[in-house]
């Protein structure tokens, strides 16, 4: 079963940046990029298959948003009135549960030559193995009865990637194409749909195609403008990330259960709906098309994007007010001169002419929260967990 099954993660996956990749992208990226990454989906709790309905709308202006009138500033914040994070100080996490497969190190190794250096998959005439990417048709019985969100034709899923519940993938794994079998799995505890949380369910599914990277060290090297001389010099290098990225992941959505939330932050919320408007903006703007063009040819009224983003934002309030609250706690500071160098090297990062360019895309506030956001994963890095 998917982790976004509905239109919901098309609007997050091809317009917005999700704040599931929160960890790989930052807060403050340039606008108009689209930084969401396969090794970013690392969380394994599914939503269902709730697609969502909306009027339809007149056609939305595309108006110049300026980040000063929406970007909160963080010195207002109070965030005892908003969050209750004393649970966190308590929580105990496991290594192993922070501790990548080696089937989601392979996928997301290959998938990142593929998506970042233009590397192609190849079909494949044997059974599955760790790394593949196999289309398939599922459905999904609890009890005999099919249930909500547990059906797709054609689905295209990558072995290691994380986006179904715990034992989907590795049970296709050693199939071949044109298989039908039932896959028994049993959804997680802590399961996002409590009536589903817990139960066994039994998926009959078939196998249409299976792709796989087939690379040669000479293709890498090319591929890479010499970056990388073989493949096991790549695999050795983003290995390391995909490792990082998966704890780091884990543990802050492990801190994520354990945070009460009072109330929203309205403003916080509005922060994030209009940050990702300006992101479409920027890229219709690039296309020559506008805003209601753009979500229509998505399948998307501008009422019903627009409620997508407003939910997604729900959680990246929560989650920016979590991530200030413990760097707070910790008693992280901005040292002096430490904004200016990193206002040098985001101008090297983004290839921008000057800070004067730099604030442009981001203002001070943003800046501030980015720093603030790089000690955090600090934090991370460092937690300690148990054997």
């Amino acid at each position: 079963m998917k982790k976004y099954q509905s239109k919901k993660f098309l609007a997050k996956a091809c317009a917005t940046t999700a704040i599931v990749g929160l960890l790989m992208t930052g807060c403050g990226s340039k606008r108009g990029d689209d930084t969401t990454t396969e090794a970013s989906q690392t969380t394994t709790q599914a939503g269902t298959n709730a697609d969502p309905s909306g009027e339809s709308t007149e056609p939305t202006t595309s108006a110049v948003i300026d980040p000063n009138d929406y970007v909160v500033d963080l010195d207002s914040i109070v965030i005892s009135d908003y969050l209750d994070i004393s649970k966190v100080k308590d929580l105990k996490i496991k290594t192993s549960d922070v501790t990548a497969t080696d089937t989601f190190i392979k996928y997301n190794v290959d998938i990142s030559l593929v998506n970042n250096y233009g590397l192609t998959l190849t079909e494949q005439n044997r059974a599955v193995k760790a790394g593949d990417t196999v289309t398939i048709d599922y459905k999904g019985y609890i009890n005999g009865i099919r249930f909500d969100g547990g059906v797709a034709s054609g689905y295209e899923l990558g072995i290691g990637s994380g986006k179904f519940i715990p034992g989907f993938e590795d049970g296709i794994i050693g199939h071949t194409v044109n298989d039908e079998f039932d896959l028994r799995v049993t959804f997680p505890e802590d399961y996002s749909d409590k009536d589903y949380a817990g139960r066994e369910a039994v998926f009959k599914v078939k196998i249409s195609k299976i792709q796989a990277l087939e690379t040669t060290d000479n293709e890498v090297k090319e591929k890479t403008s010499g970056k990388y001389e073989t493949y096991q010099a790549f695999f050795d290098e983003k290995s390391v990330e995909v490792k990082q990225n998966y704890h780091d992941s884990i543990i802050l959505g492990k801190i994520m259960s354990v945070v009460d939330e009072k109330k929203q932050h309205e403003g916080l919320v509005n922060e994030y709906v209009q940050d990702q408007l300006a992101r479409v903006d920027s890229m219709c703007a690039s296309y020559g098309v506008d805003r209601l063009t753009y979500l229509n040819a998505l399948g998307y009224d501008a009422s019903e994007f627009e409620s997508i983003l407003r939910e997604n934002g729900q959680a990246y309030a929560k989650q920016k007010l979590t991530i200030l609250a413990i760097c707070r706690e910790e008693g992280y500071k901005i040292e002096d001169g430490e904004m200016e160098e990193f206002k040098k090297r985001l101008v090297t990062d983004y290839k921008l002419e000057n800070e004067e360019k730099l604030m442009e895309i981001m203002t001070a506030d943003e800046l501030e929260y980015q720093l603030f956001y790089d000690k955090f994963l600090e934090y991370l890095k460092n937690y300690k967990t148990e054997d």
